[in-house]
């Protein structure tokens, strides 16, 4: 039995689950409970595997199988990280774009969340620097939501001095693909000049679906709040990433 082994996979199974505990803590990064959490269990399975490896070959097997399948996991994520940090950037395009699509995100009864916030603010921003752009508000009403996520961004902007002929509602949506097929099938997009607003994590995402959909796919990324937000919107990015390569979306 390699003891060193089964070590360094008990340590990473205790460390991932007491950062998945954690994240129970808050609601808007308890998908980082699931993820870690199965991480976790996958971390201490193999520990078991490994060390009963000598004493059973469906073990040792099973032991070499969860090698493999923890390099690919490796690999795969620190790719797909790659491509997520290759997006936080913004274009030059978006200073002349006519039509700006603002991604939804979650919204409390009161308030849009703070990263739904922190696009509304990089939007109305963006306006002052191109008098000429419309922004197209995109989000349906979740199942948690007392009014689809556009009609409270633009009641948001509304609030901040955002004239309302500046503002364009698509309130049907209730994914990013969604978002972008509707506001270019509603508002006429295609040959428009047009961009994307959304938070970093999420942007190099939503320029490749900008892009599949014919449209223009210049971007500017939204500065995500608590670095605790933003690491488990990174593991879910990668989740939602690695789904659209598995079933040959992304390319």
């Amino acid at each position: 039995m390699n003891k060193l082994e089964v070590k360094i996979w008990i340590l990473m199974a205790a460390v991932c689950g007491a950062l998945g505990g954690a994240c129970l803590t808050w609601a808007p990064v308890r998908f980082g409970a699931v993820f870690l959490g199965a991480l976790a269990t996958g971390c201490a399975g193999e520990a078991i595997m490994v060390a009963r490896a000598e004493e059973s070959a469906a073990c040792r097997r099973v032991a070499v199988l969860g090698r493999v399948l923890f390099g690919l996991f490796l690999a795969s994520f620190v790719a797909i990280q790659g491509l997520i940090l290759s997006g936080e950037r913004t274009d030059d395009a978006v200073y002349a774009a006519d039509y700006v699509l603002v991604l939804g995100a979650h919204i409390y009864d009161d308030r849009p969340s703070a990263a739904l916030q922190s696009r509304l603010d990089v939007a109305a921003r963006l306006l002052e620097d191109n008098p000429d752009a419309r922004l197209v508000l995109c989000g349906g009403q979740g199942p948690d939501e007392i009014m689809p996520e556009a009609h409270m961004m633009r009641d948001y902007l509304l609030a901040g001095g955002v004239p309302e002929n500046r503002l364009l509602v698509e309130d049907e949506s209730n994914n990013t693909i969604q978002n972008i097929a509707n506001a270019k099938a509603e508002f006429d997009l295609a040959g428009q000049k047009t961009a994307v607003i959304t938070n970093e994590f999420h942007l190099a995402r939503a320029r490749r679906l900008m892009a599949q959909a014919g449209l223009e796919s210049a971007g500017m990324p939204a500065p995500t709040p608590y670095v605790s937000l933003r690491l488990v919107s990174h593991l879910r990015e990668y989740c939602s990433t690695l789904g659209l390569i598995v079933t040959g979306r992304y390319f």
